[in-house]
C-alpha cells in the first residue's frame, strides 16, 4: 500500500490479519524487501508491516538532505498512516538507529524494541569516507567492499538471490542520494539515551558480521533500559541477517515477539 510519511510518500509491505503489530525497518542501501524471507513466519499471529524508508525504493525521492530526526518522525508517521498507536519495532544496521532514534522521541509508541546489528553511535570517519567515495567514484567503486561488509564469503562465492538482490539495490542508487544518507547517519545521536527505556527490547548479533561484533552489540544491549535489553547471537548471520539466516532470524524473533496463538 502507499502511504504518506512525513513530507514523501512511501510503500508499505503487510502480512498477517490479526495479533500485535511489528513495524519493521530496514538497513541502509536496501528497501523493505530485505525482510521478505522472514515476513510469512513473522506473520503468524502478527500483523506485519515493513516500509521503504526515506532515499530508498519507492521512497528514494523523498526530500534531502537525510537526517535521523527526519526518519524519526517518518517511522512515526507510518504508525499514525497504518493506524497504530504502538507497535513492536525491529530495525537492522540504519534500521535499528532509525528506531532508536524514534524511541528516543517517543518510547511511548514501542511496545518493544529489536535491534539487530545495529549500532548507537556513529563512526564519522567511515560513515564520510563511503560518502566520498560515491560522489568522487560512484557507486560502482563501492560494491565490493559493500557486499563484503554484508555477507560472507561463501555467499557471495555462490551469488546468492540475497547478494544478486542487494547488488541490484547498490547498482541502482544515485551517488547523491547514498553521500546524503551517510552524511545523515553519522547524526546519529543516541547513545546512553535509551537507558530509561520503559518496553521490552532485544538485540540480535550475527556471529560472522564484520561490521558490529558479537561483544560490540552485547555491550550495545546493556545500555538499553533498566537491565538491559534480552541479547541472542544468531548463529552464521553476517551483518545482512535476513538474507542469509532468515530461519534462525525468524525463530529468534518468534520467541521475543508476543502472537495471537489459536487455542482448539
Amino acid at each position: 500500500m502507499r502511504i504518506r510519511a512525513s513530507d514523501h510518500e512511501t510503500t508499505v509491505t503487510a502480512r498477517g490479519s490479526r495479533g500485535p503489530a511489528v513495524l519493521l525497518v530496514h538497513s541502509l542501501g536496501l528497501d523493505r524487501r530485505m525482510w521478505d524471507p522472514v515476513l510469512d513466519r513473522l506473520a503468524e499471529g502478527r500483523r506485519v508491516f515493513a516500509y521503504d524508508v526515506r532515499g530508498h525504493g519507492t521512497a528514494a525521492a523523498a526530500p534531502l538532505p537525510f537526517t535521523m530526526a527526519a526518519t524519526a518522525a517518518d517511522l512515526l508517521a507510518v504508525l499514525d498512516a497504518l493506524g497504530l498507536d504502538t507497535a513492536h519495532v525491529a530495525g537492522l544496521s540504519m534500521g535499528g538507529a532509525i528506531a532508536q532514534t524514534a524511541a528516543v522521541a517517543a518510547s511511548g509508541r514501542f511496545a518493544s524494541l529489536t535491534l539487530m546489528a545495529a549500532p548507537d553511535r556513529p563512526v564519522p570517519e567511515a560513515f564520510e569516507q563511503r560518502a566520498r567515495l560515491a560522489e568522487t567514484d560512484g557507486m560502482a567503486a563501492l560494491l565490493g567492499p559493500t557486499l563484503e561488509r554484508w555477507f560472507t564469503p561463501e555467499a557471495l562465492e555462490a551469488d546468492t538471490e540475497g547478494v544478486r538482490y542487494a547488488r541490484d539495490c547498490l547498482t541502482s542508487f544515485a551517488p547523491a542520494a547514498w553521500a546524503s544518507i551517510w552524511r545523515g547517519y553519522g547524526g546519529l545521536d543516541v547513545y546512553e539515551r535509551l537507558r530509561g527505556f520503559p518496553a521490552p527490547a532485544l538485540a540480535l548479533a550475527g556471529d560472522a558480521d564484520a561490521s558490529i561484533t558479537v561483544d560490540g552489540m552485547a555491550a550495545i544491549a546493556g545500555r538499553i533500559g533498566g537491565g538491559g535489553a534480552k541479547f541472542e547471537v544468531v548463529p552464521g548471520a553476517p551483518h545482512i541477517q535476513t538474507l542469509e539466516r532468515p530461519d534462525e532470524v525468524a525463530d529468534a524473533l518468534g520467541r521475543f515477539l508476543p502472537a495471537e496463538i489459536d487455542i482448539p
